[in-house]
């Protein structure tokens, strides 16, 4: 749990890491209750927030919901759901609100795609986020591999910086463990 208080500016409590390693130890199926219920809660968009003195809390406007969220937190939620078993939730909420949810066939197709190539590698137990690049101030990119059971997968995600926050317009995943070396591998010692 992380509390932060600024003065003059509104309590923040936020319980999310805390909540998540529990979920994950203990039950696959609650970790997809807690992302489905999630989901419903960034789509309401209402926030309370007690003022500092305040006894009774405000509403306070809540970012928009395909800004909500950094792309570490997108990334960790997407994989934590993976690694649950929980393939159409992960996706769900990684598109959700972007431009990428507009082609339901496209998501579905990755869906998919990511079940047969689980599958056959394994399941997810972990990610490891290799490498991060920006183009710009307004363009990120992070390769992230699945720590699948028996074979790793290569995972590409595309954000864009808009006025409201990071938002994810494309998203990569591909076997090509061997290119992996020639971007990012050491030089020989």
């Amino acid at each position: 749990m992380r509390i932060d208080r600024k003065p003059g500016k509104p309590l923040n409590i936020q319980l999310l890491p805390l909540t998540l390693p529990l979920l994950t130890r203990h039950s696959p199926l609650l970790l997809g209750l807690f992302l489905t219920a999630l989901s419903a809660v960034a789509a309401d968009k209402e926030r309370l927030v007690f003022q500092p003195g305040a006894k009774t809390p405000e509403v306070a406007p809540a970012p928009t919901s395909s800004a909500s969220g950094s792309p570490t937190e997108k990334i960790e939620l997407f994989f934590l759901a993976l690694k649950a078993g929980q393939t159409s939730a992960a996706y769900d909420a990684l598109v959700r609100d972007t431009p990428i949810a507009g082609r339901p066939d496209d998501v579905a197709a990755l869906k998919e795609r990511s079940e047969t190539a689980i599958d056959q590698f394994g399941p997810v137990a972990g990610y490891e986020i290799l490498d991060e690049r920006t183009v710009g101030s307004h363009l990120l990119r992070r390769t992230a591999i699945s720590l699948n059971t028996d074979l790793p997968l290569c995972w590409r995600f595309y954000f864009y910086r808009t006025t409201g926050g990071w938002r994810l317009v494309d998203l990569r995943v591909d076997d090509a463990i061997a290119r992996l070396f020639d971007e990012f591998g050491q030089a020989p010692k």
